[in-house]
């Protein structure tokens, strides 16, 4: 399948994978249907979807000009052709994201210690006004 600059490299990697490749790597296959042949991807859109959506497409608006498009992989290269779409990407799996956030914070190593860590009483705010994140505990 040609790649698309619109589409994000790991979709084309998984795009230019064989099947068993897709399904040992893990993450290569987050968002594909094996039984359908089809992906749920995330798009980056201006204008109009509703005019593909129908059939073997479907489209779910989201907020901020994206959407998620459930589709067919034969039709992600006409996809990327539409002038309506900037970007494509598919989802990602956070089980990943999860683990390594918790081994960089040393969570992992905190449960392993005697005793049982429950966070009973911690009460935290994360506050994202997009300029800034401020982090309070106590």
């Amino acid at each position: 399948m040609a790649n698309s600059q619109k589409q994000e490299n790991l979709l084309n990697l998984a795009l230019d994978s064989t099947e068993e490749e897709r399904i040992q790597s893990e993450i290569l296959n987050v968002g594909f249907d094996e039984k359908s042949k089809r992906w749920e991807v995330i798009v980056k859109y201006h204008g109009d979807l509703e005019r593909i959506a129908g059939g073997d497409i479907e489209v779910e608006p989201l907020l901020a000009g994206y959407a998620i498009v459930t589709l067919p992989e034969v039709y992600l290269a006409a996809l990327a052709d539409l002038e309506e779409i900037e970007y494509i990407e598919k989802p990602k799996s956070l089980t990943y994201g999860l683990l390594e956030a918790k081994e960089n914070s040393c969570i992992s190593f905190a449960r392993q210690q005697e005793g049982e860590l429950t966070g009973q009483g911690v009460l935290m705010a994360i506050i994202d006004s997009g300029e800034r994140v401020i982090i309070m505990s106590s």
